[in-house]
């Protein structure tokens, strides 16, 4: 019985909620690995039971744009800050043991309008999307690694309320 468990795929309970990233690693078919945003990134994937889901990841110390406003920026800083970020957000499903993510909204163009097919394996708290990608030399796999976080009471009590009240000091 622990091994029929154990073999089914996620269910919707299972994934709804917030996801904090932990690492995202593409594995290459000469085994060698990369790490798209390197040490320090940092992302959130969120899935709501009624089924809208959010997904962004991005690189860690990423420069400050040189102006407040992001159209004033210069383009080459406005490209940096693209390649240094990764986001979508649409709505979500597990269909034939996959997660169906159905990009209603994306950093890139591109990926408007698309399904993105993932195997989800989950591990206590662990939670681990991927998928392959042909190349031309075999397949390579992206596995973006995300990790429930721990639920704190007096955490969530104490300090958002603190951080309101920071704001309306600085504000004044």
């Amino acid at each position: 019985m622990a091994n029929a468990t154990r073999s089914r795929g996620p269910r919707i309970s299972d994934l709804t909620g917030r996801w904090e990233y932990l690492r995202w690693e593409i594995v290459y078919p000469d085994g060698s690995i990369t790490h798209p945003f390197g040490e320090g990134a940092s992302g959130a994937l969120l899935y709501t039971p009624a089924g809208g889901m959010s997904a962004n990841i991005m690189a860690g110390a990423r420069p400050l744009l040189s102006k407040a406003n992001p159209r004033a920026a210069s383009v080459p800083e406005r490209a940096r800050a693209f390649d240094g970020y990764f986001g979508y957000a649409g709505r979500w499903s597990i269909q034939g043991g996959q997660v169906a993510h159905e990009v209603t909204v994306a950093l890139n163009p591109a990926l408007v309008g698309s399904v993105q097919w993932r195997k989800a394996t989950l591990r206590g708290r662990t939670l681990t999307l991927s998928v392959e990608e042909p190349v031309a030399d075999g397949l390579r796999v992206h596995r973006l690694v995300w990790q429930r976080p721990r639920r704190t009471a007096a955490l969530s009590r104490t300090t958002a309320p603190r951080r309101t009240a920071q704001r309306r000091k600085t504000k004044r």
